[in-house]
Parts: structure tokens; C-alpha cells; sequence
């Protein structure tokens, strides 16, 4: 018999478009916080944490991430979506696509998800003429973004009906990305609890290399190592454990009271912690305000979500220069935390806006770590204004740059631009009180502005 293989699929849409519900009649097992587990939830009939079901289609076991509809809880949504290979949209036919819709699309895009079912759910609560308009209505969002694969179903989880047909899309647009088997283990934690008789286990989904039975592990960012004595997936007792796998890891020597999501089993010696990162980002095409030197964001490095500035740079010879807009969508940036994440390079980053409002567009865009920064100096530009004082035959002398002869024996061979671009260079001074001779590239008159732009270096 053929192993089949374990892919994992994001439930995502607005709050009470029947996410739920539609996880329960797929399902064939449910693991960690899995059907609204929660009181919250089960009170209100809405999905607080992240929860996992599971069941089989054909050559493939799914994992289902149920992530809830809330604004404020889109972290969850951002966390789920770091793990999963594919997307089932949900959009209820009697209310339509909402900003939640497509603030976890495109959420999903940022993290580079390109296959998608859209379910318009609860279609027995409206007539045929409804339903049409709203898919209508999604498909113009959706066509709008990077994805791949896209298919169409309408469901009732209550009456059963369509589930063939999302199961069937399903297995069209299903495409497990690469897994990483070769490198260090790497797992992100999801949920940790303490069984009787076993002590702490810790779930979540392989991302990197494999792990098996008495492996030495650690626990970042505490830093504090385990072995591990058992692992299960979907219930069952397993040696060893590999890239793409959900699996529950029973870690004894750690105790579950101080490891939250985001936290990462790892390789000994293999991951740390740091506050200061260089990303290449592309802004969100959505998004409509500018990414402004020191914007407070927040950044969240797959399941972690901590508070940061962000720093929009252009490096040049080396060196980052501060820079605030007109960068357009794609430039790199400096981003710096208020705490030390665990992080690498290659890791994707996603940047929110939490300080706007539930009704607008938060996800600034997101990136990639090109290096992690023990130190950030960056250069800051500065400009010192002067004026041609005179006109000579064969130079120009100009005033304003130095205020002492001192000053201007510094800035001799520095180059300068006139205010409407004209290139020159400062030569040696002229008397006692800073004037400087200068040499320009094309012809200057007496009373052209002339500006030295001087990088100035800082440490974020």
C-alpha cells in the first residue's frame, strides 16, 4: 500500500461564514483545539484559537487549519497560514465577501499560498439569484491577486450538499510545496499541554529536516534542551517524524507551562534569537499609506508576533541609507523589534498595521530575511545648502558650506550638486572664512544654490 501523503489546508475566511461547520463534515479526526474547543467558542459558535482536523482524500492525508474570522484575531490567521500547502475560502451566501475576505487572502498570498477552493457556504439560507451575485462579487476580488489554482463550489454544510465537489476541487488544486528534509529539525509549536503519566507534549507541523525517538532537542528561544521520548501523528505511535509532518512530540524534561505558539523545537545549536533583521519587502498593492521610517508595525515571524519599527532603506556600496518613501512596492528595510524573535534567514516576515481600524487595509506587505544584524548601522542622508558667490574664469567659488577655512581643507575632492543637477567638485578654500573654490560640469551663475549631501552614520 502507497503512504500517503500528509498536505495541509488553511479554513480561512470571515467570522460565522461557516468555517466550522464545514470543518466538522469533512473531518474524520480532530486533534489540539479542533471544533471550537474553547468556551468562548462553543458558547458563541465561533473559532478562537486555531484548531486541527483531519481526513483523507485520496492519495493524501489534509490536515484541516480552522483559523478564525475575527479582525483582531487575525495573528491566528497569520500563524496558520505560515504551515499550509493550500486554502479553502469560506463566503457566506447570504452576506458576501467582507474586508476580513480579503484581508486573509491576501494574507495568504503574502506567504506565497497560490491554490484555493472558495466555498460560498450556507447556501440553503438564500435563493439562486443571491448566490450568483456573490460569487460574482468574490471573483472579482480574488482574480485581482497571485493565485494559481482557483476553484469555485457552493455548500451547505447543514444539508450536506456540495461536499463531493469540494472535496473533488480540493484534489485539483492540491500541490504539496517542497519539503525541506535535508536541513536541521525544525518545528514550530503550536499548542503544549501535559498528559498524566507522560509529562509535556508539544504539537505542531515539521518544517525542516526530521526528528526521531531519543533525539536530543531545544526549546527556543528558552534555550533549554529534551529528549524526546514518543511521537504521534493523527494517533498513531511513530519512530521518527519528517518535514511536512503534524505531529504531536512528547517531550518530557520541558514543562508546558512556559512554552507558548511560537516557540520552536529545534536541533540543538541551530537557531537564535535576535532583534534586528534586513528584509527584502514587497508592499502590498492594497495597502494605501506610505511605509514611513520608524512606523510602528507589527511583524510577525510565523506563529511569533511581536512589536517592531520598520526602516526603509537604499544600500549603496554596502551601506543602507535611510530613505522615506518613493521606494515604490518592492525595496529592502531595516526592521527592528521591541524583543528578540527566533528567526533565520530566508524566514518570510509579514508586516500588519494593528493601529487601523477592523474596516481598512492593515497588511503593509511582506518579506524576506536576507541577514540577521548583530548590529544595525545604517547612514542617514544630510544636506548642507551653499550659493556661487562668484564666477572666475576657470572656477567658481561658493560660500555657506564651512564657516571656517578648517572646515573647508575637509571638504576638499567632495562632489556637490547644483539644484538643478548639475555635478561639481570642491577644491581648495579661498581665504579664512570657509569659502571654497569649486569646478562644475556645466556652467553655474552667481546665486545657484549648491548642495552637499553628507551620509552620517547611526545605529538603530
Amino acid at each position: 500500500m502507497t503512504e500517503q501523503i500528509v498536505v495541509h489546508v488553511g479554513l480561512v475566511g470571515h467570522i460565522d461564514h461557516g468555517k466550522t461547520a464545514l470543518a466538522a463534515v469533512l473531518s474524520e479526526g480532530v486533534f489540539t483545539a479542533g471544533l471550537d474547543k474553547h468556551p468562548q467558542a462553543r458558547e458563541r459558535g465561533i473559532t478562537i484559537d486555531l484548531g486541527f482536523t483531519m481526513f483523507r482524500l485520496d492519495k493524501y492525508v489534509v490536515t484541516l487549519v480552522d483559523a478564525p474570522g475575527h479582525a483582531d484575531l487575525i495573528r491566528s490567521v497569520v500563524a496558520g497560514a505560515s504551515i499550509i500547502d493550500a486554502a479553502i475560502l469560506t463566503v457566506a451566501a447570504d452576506e458576501g465577501p467582507k474586508v476580513q475576505t480579503g484581508e486573509h487572502l491576501i494574507v495568504l498570498n503574502s506567504v506565497g499560498i497560490d491554490s484555493l477552493v472558495v466555498a460560498i457556504t450556507k447556501t440553503d439560507l438564500t435563493d439562486e439569484e443571491r448566490i450568483n451575485r456573490v460569487e460574482a462579487q468574490t471573483r472579482f476580488i480574488v482574480d485581482d491577486l497571485d493565485f494559481a489554482h482557483v476553484e469555485y463550489v457552493r455548500v451547505s454544510a447543514k444539508k450536506r450538499k456540495g461536499i463531493g465537489e469540494l472535496r473533488a476541487a480540493l484534489l485539483r488544486v492540491l500541490t504539496p510545496r517542497p519539503r525541506n528534509t535535508g536541513g536541521p529539525f525544525l518545528m514550530p509549536i503550536d499548542h503544549a499541554f501535559s498528559v498524566k503519566g507522560h509529562g509535556t507534549v508539544v504539537t505542531g507541523t515539521v518544517l525542516r529536516g526530521e526528528v526521531s525517538v531519543g533525539d536530543e532537542t531545544q526549546l527556543m528561544p528558552q534555550s533549554s534542551t529534551a529528549r524526546v521520548r514518543s511521537i504521534q501523528s493523527f494517533g498513531v505511535s511513530r519512530e521518527r517524524a519528517g518535514a511536512g509532518d503534524r505531529v504531536g512530540i512528547n517531550v518530557p524534561e520541558l514543562d508546558s507551562r512556559h512554552i507558548v505558539r511560537g516557540d520552536y523545537l529545534c536541533e540543538p545549536g541551530t537557531l537564535s534569537a535576535a532583534s534586528k533583521f534586513a528584509i527584502h519587502f514587497r508592499k502590498n498593492r492594497f495597502y494605501r499609506y506610505r511605509v514611513g521610517t520608524g512606523m510602528t508595525v507589527s511583524a510577525h515571524f510565523g506563529m511569533t508576533a511581536v512589536t517592531a519599527k520598520v526602516y526603509p532603506v537604499i544600500i549603496q556600496n554596502g551601506k543602507m541609507i535611510l530613505t522615506d518613501g518613493g521606494l515604490g512596492d518592492e525595496f529592502d528595510m531595516v526592521l527592528v523589534s521591541q524583543k528578540p524573535v527566533v528567526a533565520e534567514v530566508g524566514m518570510r516576515v509579514l508586516v500588519i498595521r494593528t493601529d487601523l481600524g477592523p474596516t481598512e487595509m492593515r497588511i503593509v506587505g511582506a518579506g524576506d530575511i536576507t541577514s540577521v544584524l548583530q548590529e544595525a548601522m545604517v547612514y542617514r542622508k544630510r544636506e548642507r545648502i551653499g550659493r556661487v558667490s562668484r564666477v572666475r574664469e576657470h572656477d567658481v567659488l561658493v560660500e555657506g558650506l564651512a564657516s571656517r577655512r578648517e572646515r573647508a581643507v575637509r571638504l576638499t575632492g567632495t562632489i556637490v550638486k547644483t539644484a538643478e543637477g548639475v555635478q561639481g567638485r570642491l577644491g581648495d578654500p579661498f581665504g579664512t572664512r570657509g569659502v571654497i573654490c569649486a569646478t562644475f560640469s556645466e556652467p553655474v551663475t552667481v546665486g545657484d544654490t549648491v548642495i552637499l549631501e553628507r551620509l552620517v552614520e547611526e545605529e538603530l
